[in-house]
């Protein structure tokens, strides 16, 4: 007789997300019964649906302290490449795995922040629907060849992008915690001290994860001071395709709002979806993106089939695929 795997999804399916994860669990000995739940801030929704879950993907969903204890029989949360809305104290209490996905949606979103960077050279002029418009406003742009790009994190994503901005013509440099492995063989990388970087780029590209606590802490990592210091260097812009809470959002709209930093793209943000009033949608040095770096048909595929996998894995009591660090060596 089959067993039942519950797998819930803090998330709306974007057409293949239930297709995929149905066909990679067909055949492997389990009836399936997988739960949407749209609207990842429908708290008490999730809180009853993960009572009886095997698997958890909160996507973008924070999972309390107060959900892990009541979810007797998860055995897995899965999460994406991001794992900070989950109390991992509590998982680890309960020994329960947290895992991610290094690397599943690394060229989607490092080809998104080249995007991004790409609009801010081409003032993010939508001449296409100008031109359907019957208008003919054309404009100065910049060419990014010979600009330096600084990278804040060297991990896959900027190991991408460092080679699409080299193609480029950019001078590339970039910081990372662990100096000792240097540019990893990119010898057109100079890895550099934090500052030199914020103070040296012409645009600055956050691609690190979000940390709250120990000493590895990036919350609020560029803040007020941070900010000017980028401002002074070159162009003066920021790209996040990280983590809303990497930067102090407030001194960010104050900085944009005095031309301290000249321009910025974002696709990440404090408080997701961004609120309808945030000064950040008034701005006009500004380009924003609704935290879609990561979703290309290819790499949600591949997010998909892990979690799939991943689930039959526990289900199997066998070890899941990429614990998260914080709990490497507790479960």
């Amino acid at each position: 007789m089959s067993k039942t795997l519950k797998i819930l999804l803090c998330a709306d399916d974007d057409g293949i997300m239930v297709e995929t994860i149905k066909n990679a669990v067909s055949n492997k000995g389990f009836d399936q019964n997988i739960v949407l739940v749209r609207d990842q801030h429908d708290t008490d929704t999730i809180s009853k649906e993960i009572v009886g879950a095997d698997v958890v993907y909160p996507d973008k969903a924070v999972i309390t302290r107060e959900m892990i204890k009541s979810a007797k029989k998860v055995r897995l949360f899965q999460c994406g490449t991001g794992y900070d809305t989950i109390d991992l104290e509590a998982a680890r209490d309960r020994k329960i795995p947290v895992c991610n996905m290094p690397g599943i949606t690394a060229q989607s979103v490092a080809e998104h922040a080249m995007y991004l960077m790409l609009a801010l050279a081409k003032n993010d002029r939508d001449y296409r629907q100008e031109m359907k418009d019957g208008k003919w406003n054309r404009g100065v742009s910049i060419e990014l060849a010979g600009k330096t790009v600084g990278l804040i994190g060297f991990g896959n994503i900027a190991r991408i992008k460092a080679r699409i901005a080299h193609s480029l013509g950019m001078k590339v440099i970039a910081c990372r915690k662990n100096r000792e492995k240097g540019n990893e063989g990119l010898d057109f990388v100079d890895i550099v001290d934090f500052d030199y970087l914020l103070e040296e780029s012409d645009i600055v590209s956050i691609l690190i994860p979000l940390i709250k606590q120990g000493s590895c802490r990036t919350e609020g990592l560029i803040g007020k001071k941070e900010l000017e210091k980028i401002g002074v260097a070159g162009l003066g812009w920021l790209i996040n395709t990280s983590r809303g809470g990497i930067i102090d959002e407030k001194a960010l709209i104050e900085s944009l709002g005095n031309n301290v930093i000249r321009k910025a793209a974002l696709d990440v943000y404090e408080t997701e979806p961004l609120p309808e009033h945030s000064e950040l949608r008034r701005l006009p040095n500004v380009v924003l993106t609704p935290h879609i770096a990561g979703d290309t048909k290819e790499a949600l595929i591949l997010r998909y089939t892990l979690i799939a996998e991943n689930s039959i894995k526990v289900m199997n009591n066998e070890r899941p695929r990429y614990i998260v660090k914080e709990l490497q060596g507790f479960i």
